[in-house]
């Protein structure tokens, strides 16, 4: 993932703390971050003698989707988004969660979803084709990886052909019950 699919990904999923984020979306997506808190950091020193105005701001509108995307990228290493309040304790910030951060996420599914990098991309061949999305029904672009309407990742459905149907998300063939909501497919 680059970095404007990362940012793009990161406003795109704002609430979504279901699904996976690949670590090159997390590590992009820290990286605006720290970008947007220095332009915000000088622009309140030169503008308002170094109140903080406009880092408040930025701070407040981008923690929600910055959360999400944490949690999505516990999500990936196969743990729990309640293992980010293990940030409340020194170690908890340098050990576990640090290493996690850099560790290769699980291949294949998990509790979580698809591999985020499993995305197909099209590029030729029978799944690029337009087709529909999973969650909301809407008209997908050849090898789109996302639902433009409803934000939901859309992962193979070309190749597996079997979804969920309550909460959309992607199945292998082999399984018959949903990983994310339980119920038989």
């Amino acid at each position: 993932m680059t970095f404007t699919q990362a940012i793009a990904s990161g406003f795109r999923r704002y609430l979504d703390f279901r699904t996976r984020s690949s670590r090159s979306e997390y590590w992009f997506w820290t990286l605006f971050l720290i970008f947007v808190s220095l332009v915000a950091t000088i622009l309140d020193e030169l503008l308002f003698d170094g109140t903080s105005i406009f880092d408040s701001i930025s701070s407040v509108a981008l923690f929600i989707p910055g959360l999400a995307v944490t949690v999505r990228r516990l999500h990936d290493v196969n743990r729990s988004g309640w293992w980010i309040l293990i940030s409340f304790t020194i170690v908890g910030i340098i050990f576990p969660l640090l290493y996690w951060h850099i560790k290769p996420g699980s291949t294949g599914l998990n509790e979580y979803g698809a591999n985020p990098l499993a995305v197909q991309t099209g590029g030729g061949g029978s799944r690029s084709r337009i087709g529909a999305c999973v969650v909301c029904g809407s008209t997908l672009e050849p090898g789109a990886g996302f639902c433009g309407d409803c934000g939901s990742k859309n992962l193979g459905t070309e190749s597996t052909g079997k979804y969920c149907p309550q909460c959309g998300l992607v199945l292998g063939t082999e399984t018959d019950t949903c990983f994310s909501c339980g119920i038989s497919v």
